[in-house]
């Protein structure tokens, strides 16, 4: 063999075997590759654009998304291999979202509240409850240009409806990134699978929009399924937007509207955004009692989970470490989360706040909308334990509208009650509250006093189911003692009762024992100076979140509606401000219930 063909041999297998020594090598590397995903998430931002309070007139120093958008482009510098997901309740619960839904061509242009998700890049939206509530072909036109899929994975809409629509949300969102590794040419794929629940009560809560066209499932079960197939057609991570949180402050994690706690135990998800309930995960203490519940870690049954409060006041982060195999592919070794605060020191995001001028301007004119008077200031500040001139204003709007809608349907006559709650009270002397001084009324003062897309609903009760109601609003004082009956009122509060909670029922006369037993507390109830009796038919005028179910009121669960309205309840103070002589609202405050165990004063 001659010398040269010797050596071109050897040279030959010792460049071969480098070469195999180097992808052997290059082998054992990728086998121990390991990168981190993150997870961000928005949730109950409530139409909340810009960090500006249009009923105050000052800006916001912990809220609005050109605030968290800041948040958000910090996450993704520290970690480009990002995800962007807004979890519900988006484009409702603002003025500026009340400008958009009164006066904004929305069939010609498309939702600002998009534009501005469009501009930030979000990589898909799960629909919460509220997005439901002007209808579904504001909902589809709303949606119709996102640069992002729309998730509803436990929505099922009729042929007619979705044909008519021509909607095209999704049970699974599929994103797909490519995570180039150091020693690989090319880069490898990873899979995320997200899906989007939100709770079945949606069919109560707007059944006026949603009965007959389209059907929201369970979602535990919805869930459980999504994640099977998602894993079957070869998800590498699984992430869950759900649009419910958890029960607070008890052991019992059963139910059906906050099911978080029962969706972590389903086997397979790999991260669980919350929203709905606008509490901050981890860093609340509500859930504490609930077993398998890191409030400080974010873990809710092995599940890294976070809730991101409301009105953009959080940016929920999850870190989910990766490890990339390829016998295994990719698994999620670990995780952490955090809900990173939007402080006074966080910055603008510039760019948005100036895409949104020219919608922020059109809600300030909006607002200042001259639309009548009241002779009295309207004040929702004592309402949780006194009567309110503010509730009453909404009580007697309710009165009006459903004497008409009565006498329209022809149903028997009956006497008629109205409930209503404060939205904006206070739970100390300090708090600030919804307070409308007399004098003009604007747009924007009805919006202050009355800021959720509810219609009115009319329910028929007898007189114990009527005095139930009642004993379930009663449950918004802490049982007081003896010694505890000349402290303010205030401070016999239960905080956790929400204000729109505490219903008030104009028309009748009760007192309040808060010394008493919860169940037991609804005394002296009378109706024109008589005793209610336990079979005494009433209509009572109400909402149709509380007519419906919601805050979980005995006997309402829709099946006592005798009559649903189509209007809007802020546009129902319009019109009755409207129907007043020279549109000025003149009526003194009626001192129909009161409590007693306590003070009264602040």
């Amino acid at each position: 063999m001659p010398p040269s063909f010797s050596y071109q041999l050897l040279a030959s297998t010792l460049i071969f075997f480098l070469s195999i020594t180097n992808v052997a090598h290059s082998m054992s590397k990728v086998e121990d590759y390991r990168t981190t995903l993150r997870v961000m998430s928005t949730s109950d931002v409530h139409g909340q654009m810009l960090n500006y309070d249009y009923f105050s007139g000052e800006e916001v120093e912990e809220q609005g998304l050109v605030k968290t958008a800041a948040l958000i482009a910090q996450a993704r510098a520290e970690q480009p291999l990002a995800i962007l997901v807004e979890n519900g309740d988006l484009i409702q619960g603002s003025a500026l979202a009340d400008y958009v839904v009164a006066d904004f061509p929305i069939a010609a242009k498309t939702h600002p509240i998009i534009q501005a998700l469009n501009q930030l890049k979000y990589d898909v939206a799960n629909l919460g409850n509220h997005e439901f509530n002007f209808g579904l072909d504001y909902l589809a036109a709303t949606y119709r240009d996102a640069s992002f899929p729309v998730l509803a994975s436990n929505l099922e809409l009729t042929s007619e409806t979705a044909a008519t629509l021509k909607q095209e949300w999704v049970s699974i969102a599929w994103l797909e990134r490519q995570v180039k590794l150091p020693q690989t040419a090319q880069p490898i794929p990873l899979k995320i699978a997200v899906i989007g629940v939100a709770p079945p009560q949606i069919m109560q809560w707007d059944q006026h929009h949603l009965k007959g066209k389209a059907t929201v499932l369970p979602m535990v079960s919805t869930t459980q399924s999504k994640v099977t197939e998602a894993r079957e057609k070869g998800a590498d991570v699984i992430i869950l937007a759900a649009h419910t949180g958890m029960p607070k402050h008890t052991n019992e994690p059963q139910d059906n509207e906050q099911t978080g706690w029962l969706l972590a135990g389903i086997d397979g998800i790999d991260a669980m955004l919350l929203g709905h309930q606008h509490e901050v995960f981890p860093g609340s203490n509500v859930y504490d009692q609930l077993p398998d519940v890191d409030s400080s870690a974010g873990v809710v049954r092995g599940v890294a989970t976070v809730q991101p409060g409301i009105y953009g006041s959080h940016l929920g982060i999850i870190d989910l470490e990766l490890d990339y195999s390829e016998k295994t592919g990719w698994r999620v070794v670990a995780a952490t989360s955090s809900a990173r605060a939007v402080t006074a020191a966080t910055k603008v995001d510039e760019r948005l706040a100036a895409h949104l001028q020219s919608v922020h301007k059109a809600t300030l004119s909006f607002m200042q909308q001259p639309i009548g008077a009241t002779a009295h200031p309207l004040s929702y500040k004592t309402a949780r334990w006194q009567p309110s001139s503010a509730v009453q204003f909404v009580q007697r709007a309710q009165l009006w509208q459903a004497q008409q809608l009565i006498a329209a349907n022809q149903l028997e006559q009956l006497p008629i009650l109205s409930a209503a709650a404060p939205f904006d009270a206070a739970f100390s002397a300090t708090e600030a509250a919804t307070m409308i001084p007399a004098g003009p009324l604007t747009r924007g003062a009805i919006g202050d006093l009355y800021r959720y897309p509810n219609t009115l609903d009319i329910v028929k009760l007898n007189g114990a189911q009527v005095k139930d109601w009642l004993e379930q609003s009663a449950t918004a004082f802490i049982q007081a003692s003896a010694k505890d009956t000349n402290r303010d009122c205030w401070q016999s509060l239960n905080e956790g009762f929400p204000h729109y909670n505490f219903d008030t029922l104009l028309g009748l006369e009760y007192t309040i024992y808060s010394t008493a037993p919860a169940g037991q507390r609804i005394k002296e109830l009378r109706f024109a100076g008589q005793e209610v009796t336990a079979k005494q038919l009433f209509y009572v005028a109400t909402n149709n979140y509380r007519a419906n179910g919601g805050g979980d009121f005995p006997h309402l669960d829709g099946t006592n509606t005798v009559i649903r309205g189509a209007d809007m309840l802020a546009d129902v103070l319009l019109k009755y401000i409207g129907n007043l002589p020279q549109g000025q609202y003149t009526e003194e405050l009626e001192n129909h219930w009161q409590v007693i165990g306590c003070g009264g004063r602040i």
